[in-house]
């Protein structure tokens, strides 16, 4: 288990603004004290519809593999291809450094053991980020409302009144996406909250505490 368990909160919501107003009504019904302000990150590029909304905001991405699957055909066949379209390999297999060209969009659905994840800090890019490592709410509101169809996590760090160990809690809202192990996955369409508690609290007292809050939870997973 991680750190921290996360209990998803409810059903999923199918719109983004309204998932994210709950999280937002869980964090002020349930933290205690202040804050530790909020982190927002964007996930992989999963589908060739988040590809196409992804060039709107971001120019350049990295193709990342794993060496458990360098004798897969596929996997080889989807490493050839980058080289056939001129797309230098960093690692053989492993990594490659691309411009979000269209026909890149073809590459869809990846095969297993193949990621895309987009370049931050690279140029253009319009994506809404915070200057700043600690996201402000309005910081939050622009990201959401700029995601699409795009995953991403935000996580509000804050202790969660009654809890007595306040470290790894606060509130979860996965966007496009659903919480697996310590991670993400994505889901387009579906927008999933959680609360988490750290696991210095015992899973008798969360168990308890998690009662006591008349919420309809689900099962715990290892979280952040």
């Amino acid at each position: 288990m991680g750190a921290s368990t996360l209990y998803q909160v409810g059903d999923a919501l199918p719109d983004a603004g309204g998932a994210l107003a709950f999280a937002r009504q869980l964090m002020a019904r349930f933290g205690s004290g202040a804050a530790a302000g909020a982190e927002f990150a964007l996930n992989d590029i999963a589908t060739v519809e988040q590809f196409h909304y992804a060039r709107r905001h971001f120019g350049h991405g990295t193709f990342m593999g794993s060496e458990h699957y360098l004798h897969d055909p596929g996997y080889r066949e989807f490493w050839q291809t980058l080289a056939r379209w001129g797309f230098e390999e960093k690692y053989e297999g492993l990594w490659a450094e691309t411009d979000l060209q269209p026909q890149l969009a073809a590459l869809w659905p990846l095969p297993e053991g193949v990621q895309f994840q987009l370049a931050k800090g690279s140029t253009p890019s319009t994506f809404p980020f915070s200057a700043t490592y600690d996201w402000s709410e309005t910081d939050i509101d622009a990201a959401v409302a700029a995601a699409g169809p795009l995953t991403a996590d935000i996580a509000w760090f804050s202790p969660l009144r009654g809890l007595p160990a306040p470290k790894l809690c606060g509130v979860q809202l996965c966007l496009n996406g659903v919480w697996a192990v310590q991670c993400s996955e994505p889901a387009p369409g579906v927008h999933t909250v959680y609360l988490s508690i750290g696991t210095r609290n015992s899973d008798e007292l969360a168990e308890r505490w998690l009662h006591e809050t008349g919420l309809d939870v689900g099962e715990g997973l290892a979280g952040w």
